[in-house]
C-alpha cells in the first residue's frame, strides 16, 4: 500500500473582526471552498499536500489515545480506484483507539439542510461515519479559519449505514462485500423541540471517519476504505 506526500497540513492565516460578517459570509465561504461539495478534498486526490482539508494528526491534542493516529492513516489506490483514504490497523488497535479522520470544520448555514455521501470499503474493521456541530470555545475570537481545538463539540447527527439494519452504533459494513455508497440528510425535519434548540446552537459543521471493531479475518491488519465523501447543502 502505497503513500502520498506524508506532510503536516499548512495553517492558513487571517482574522475576520466582525461576528456578523462571518455568519453573513457562511454561504460565501463554503461556496468558494470547494462549490458543491462542502468537504475540501472530498475524493483525496490533491496531491500537493498530503489530506488537505482533513485532520489526521492529533498530538496537538494531548490526547495520548490518539498521539499515533497519523501513522494509520494512508492515501493509497485500491483496485482501479485512485487515492482512496485508508485508515489501517491491527486488530488490538482497532478494538481500542480505533483510527480517526475529521474534516476542516466547515461554516453552517442557518436554517439549511444537507446531504452526506460517502464509499466504502472493508477488509474488516467496522466504521462510523457521521457529521458533528462544533462552536466556538469560550474565549475564543472567532476568525476565518477555526482549528478544531478551538471548538467544541455541541451536537452529533445521525451516522451513515452501509448495510440493511439500520441500527446499533457501528456503520454495518461487512468485510469483502465491496465499494458500497451511503447518504443521509440532515437535521431531521421533524426533531424535538429540545433537539431543534441544540441543534440551533451549531456554528460548523465537521465530517467524522472513524474505523474501529470489526474481524480481521486472521489478517495481520485490517483495512477501512473511503472516497467520495461528499457534504451539500441541499435547500
Amino acid at each position: 500500500m502505497s503513500q502520498y506526500l506524508f506532510k503536516g497540513r499548512k495553517i492558513r492565516s487571517g482574522v475576520l473582526h466582525s461576528a456578523f460578517f462571518i455568519l453573513h459570509s457562511a454561504f460565501l465561504l463554503s461556496s468558494a471552498w470547494a462549490g458543491p461539495n462542502l468537504a475540501v478534498n472530498g475524493h483525496f486526490d490533491d496531491t500537493n499536500e498530503f489530506l488537505h482539508g482533513w485532520k489526521y494528526n492529533y498530538e496537538d491534542t494531548g490526547n495520548e489515545w490518539l498521539a499515533a493516529n497519523h501513522t494509520f492513516v494512508c492515501v493509497t489506490n485500491e483496485g482501479s480506484k485512485k487515492h482512496v483514504l485508508a485508515l489501517k490497523a491491527d486488530q488490538d488497535h482497532l478494538w481500542n483507539q480505533g483510527v480517526t479522520v475529521d474534516s476542516d470544520p466547515i461554516p453552517i448555514v442557518p436554517g439549511a439542510r444537507y446531504k452526506l455521501t460517502a464509499i466504502a470499503k472493508t477488509s474488516g474493521p467496522d466504521c462510523r461515519i457521521f457529521v458533528e456541530g462544533y462552536r466556538w470555545r469560550p474565549g475564543i475570537k472567532p476568525h476565518a479559519h477555526p482549528k478544531l481545538a478551538e471548538l467544541r463539540k455541541c451536537y452529533r447527527f445521525d451516522r451513515l449505514y452501509f448495510g440493511a439494519d439500520k441500527s446499533g452504533i457501528m456503520g454495518g459494513i461487512t468485510r469483502n462485500q465491496g465499494w458500497t455508497s451511503a447518504s443521509y440528510a440532515f437535521p431531521d425535519p421533524k426533531m424535538s423541540k429540545l433537539a431543534r434548540e441544540n441543534c440551533d446552537k451549531i456554528q460548523f459543521l465537521v465530517v467524522h471517519l472513524f474505523a474501529i471493531g470489526g474481524n480481521t479475518g486472521g489478517q495481520e491488519f485490517g483495512v477501512l476504505y473511503v472516497d467520495d465523501v461528499i457534504l451539500e447543502m441541499i435547500n
